[in-house]
């Protein structure tokens, strides 16, 4: 079967197996061995094309206020048919979902009725959680829906030796979309220092309460996960849920949002509703003082991403799909 990935990435052709940045897509791509063009790209005789169609920018806040006079990049990409121009010359177009479900409700409204007309016009659904799959079954009746686990490569970082620190990380940066503040909070139970990503959604101060890990590639960054004892992730977004995967490969104990699978499936009983700050409280003390907790949620953490996330099953599942 030949499968390539359309998204708005501008390289050509494969993943490899030792790239020094496997995120998830990447993964994706070199488990189903598929190709790689960029979504404008013109191509021909794919037995399955999968679009990653790009976020694209929003111009509105939580209320639906306008911020600023500009055009949402991807409004001309949205306005032509171009699945069903793939659809000339590939057999099979499925969309994959990027970000969370509901990013495009917030797309002026000839934008948001392409996106759906976009979606409506392939041939079947990729969506990263159950949760979502839900959400596009109910959007698309008709449509096949089916959920693409997130996945890892383990080929560049199985050699690496975690050497526990007591130090704990919290998943995203002091913004509304990764729930920083309240992992933060949370994060004080540990009594030791707390670290965080750098990212495009860091505000200023930050520093002044936690540390910051540079950016890095997923190679690296997996290095520096690994010497972490403790992880905190109540973002509130629920998208592909990659830090609550990589946590689980070196067996870290994760608080997190349990609408996002990899949370739920690799750390069931660290998984909370994202806004019961209560009992996330309750759980970090209990990995705390109660040694045998801690080293039973990080073992099973371990097993589960081991039965759950492995790449044959990940190759097998999706192959059988398409």
């Amino acid at each position: 079967m030949k499968i390539v990935f359309l998204t708005e990435m501008g390289f050509t052709g494969k993943i490899p197996v030792d790239h020094p940045n496997m995120r998830t897509e990447f993964a994706w791509m070199h488990a189903l061995d598929a190709d790689h063009h960029n979504i404008n790209s013109a191509i021909s005789g794919y037995d399955v094309v999968i679009v990653i169609f790009p976020k694209g920018r929003v111009f509105l806040d939580a209320c639906g206020s306008r911020l600023v006079q500009e055009d949402n990049p991807v409004s001309k990409l949205l306005a032509h048919d171009f699945v069903g121009k793939l659809k000339l010359n590939n057999k099979k177009v499925f969309f994959m979902q990027e970000g969370p479900h509901w990013w495009f409700n917030d797309y002026e409204l000839t934008d948001q009725i392409n996106f759906y007309n976009m979606i409506a016009s392939c041939d079947g659904i990729f969506a990263h959680n159950q949760s979502d799959v839900k959400y596009y079954k109910g959007l698309f009746a008709n449509k096949p829906v089916e959920c693409m686990p997130t996945l890892m490569i383990d080929s560049t970082v199985k050699y690496i030796v975690p050497q526990t620190e007591e130090k704990v990380i919290i998943g995203g940066n002091f913004a509304r979309w990764y729930g920083g503040f309240e992992s933060y909070m949370i994060a004080q139970e540990f009594g030791v220092p707390i670290w965080g990503q750098t990212s495009h959604a860091m505000r200023d101060g930050e520093d002044q309460l936690i540390n910051h890990l540079p950016r890095v590639l997923w190679t690296d960054w997996m290095k520096q996960l690994s010497s972490f004892k403790y992880a905190v992730h109540l973002m509130p977004t629920v998208a592909a849920g990659t830090f609550s995967l990589n946590c689980a490969y070196f067996g870290i104990p994760c608080i997190g949002n349990r609408e996002v699978d990899t949370q739920l499936i690799c750390h069931p009983d660290l998984s909370v509703e994202v806004s019961d700050i209560a009992r996330a409280r309750k759980l970090a003390k209990r990995l705390i003082e109660e040694r045998e907790f801690y080293e039973a949620c990080s073992t099973k953490a371990k097993e589960n991403y081991q039965i759950y996330y492995n790449q044959e099953l990940f190759t097998k599942t999706i192959s059988s799909i398409l």
